[in-house]
Formats: structure tokens, sequence, C-alpha cells
């Protein structure tokens, strides 16, 4: 589905990814796990296209997507969910969502109704500010969004971090549906390892730029925790 080949990335003169190889399955979800400050981020920003590579190549379903600008990615069924959420605070819920409908493949002039069934919460709150949802409720939003690009592949960013273990799980019910209702690829950096067990069949380990270790969930060694992920 996604391949990230030797992907290189500087800001000024640090190196922050140094040849990452990266292999994400079709229908699965991959975890990218890695101390703070390791080059996740920058990861994903560069296979969305936010950020330019130095060198290296991103292919997805085979398609050499390197130089795609990242409305062409999202039209190509990438869809993407930032550290921080990034909704539009003064725009009500309704208006959030609707924000992505020119970016879908197919056209459409309102919100696919299948959206509401993984955060029906959304449905009841469609007038309200975005800024006037709770944390758990705004990272909703931000997955909801990205999901009404309909997208064969969706890429997030620390979805879990700072909010209610109630919405954690919901967020993980969710895309364990994408998975197995939709076909939906899931690639999801995630910092808590409890929280990665639960949200992914495959891993990546980052460390100095790095993809230093991969593998199936299932065999995510202590070893490996204490050695790149232990703070």
């Amino acid at each position: 589905m996604l391949r990230a080949e030797n992907l290189v990335q500087y800001y000024g003169k640090s190196n922050i990814l140094r040849g990452v190889n990266l292999k994400v399955p079709e229908k699965s979800r991959a975890c990218i796990l890695g101390r703070n400050g390791v080059g996740k981020t920058t990861l994903l920003q560069c296979l969305m296209g936010l950020v330019p590579v130095r060198s290296g190549r991103v292919f997805f379903r085979g398609r050499d997507v390197t130089a795609s600008r990242p409305e062409e990615r999202a039209r190509l069924g990438i869809g993407y969910v930032p550290q921080g959420r990034q909704i539009f605070p003064l725009l009500s819920v309704e208006e959030n969502l609707k924000i992505a409908l020119p970016a879908r493949r197919r056209p459409s002039k309102g919100v696919p109704e299948f959206v509401y069934s993984f955060f029906p919460v959304l449905k009841e709150m469609l007038k309200r500010r975005g800024g006037d949802l709770s944390g758990g409720q705004q990272q909703q939003l931000a997955v909801a969004r990205a999901l009404v690009l309909e997208p064969e592949l969706l890429i997030l960013d620390e979805p879990t971090e700072g909010i209610q273990p109630n919405i954690v799980d919901q967020i993980i019910d969710a895309t364990k549906r994408l998975v197995t209702e939709m076909g939906v690829t899931v690639l999801q950096v995630e910092q808590k390892v409890p929280v990665a067990r639960r949200s992914g069949d495959s891993y990546a380990i980052m460390e100095r730029g790095r993809v230093v270790a991969e593998g199936l969930m299932a065999e995510l060694s202590e070893e490996k925790i204490r050695n790149f992920l232990s703070v």
C-alpha cells in the first residue's frame, strides 16, 4: 500500500531523517514508535507531502508520489490527521467536516453518513463550535474530517495524546473497524507502548532518524522496549 525508500530530510543543517525505509501492508494497522525527537512527525509529513524530502522516494499503491502535492495525495486516497488536531475552533463541527469535501475523489455535497457511525457524538454536536468541544471530542472531529475523504490510507500522528481513556478506546475501536469493515490501511504514530499494542498489527521503531527495528506487534519484545523506547 505505502512504501518509503531511503527518505532523507534536513531542518537547516540538522539531519532529521537518515535514510528511512518503511513498508505498510494493505488493510493493516501499523504503528511507528520512538522517543521524542527521533523524526516520527517529520516522516509522516514527508509521506503526506507537507515537507519535501531531500532525497528518497514515496510510493502509494505502486505510484511514485514523491513530487505530488498534499492535495493530490489526498485525492489519491491518503487521509492525514496531524498532531495537535488543527481543527478550526470558530467553525461549527459540521463546517469543519465539510472543509474536507473538495478534496474527495468522488464529489459529494454532504458529509458521508458512515462518518457519524464511527463517532456518533459528532452528529449531536453539528452546530457547536469546534473550539467548544473537549480535547477528546476535538480529536474525534479531526479523525472524522479525514474520514470524509473516504481514504484508502489513514495517517494519524499521536491521535491518543492527552485525551481521556474512554475516547482513546473509541479511537482504537474506530481504527479496527476501518480495517475490518472498510478495508482502510492505518499508519499511526504512538508514544505509549500499551496503546500501540492495542492499535497496531505491526510496528516500526525509529531512533535518530532511522527505522532500527520492525516486526509484528505481537512480537515486540521487552528488550526492544528497553533499548529504544524507555525514557
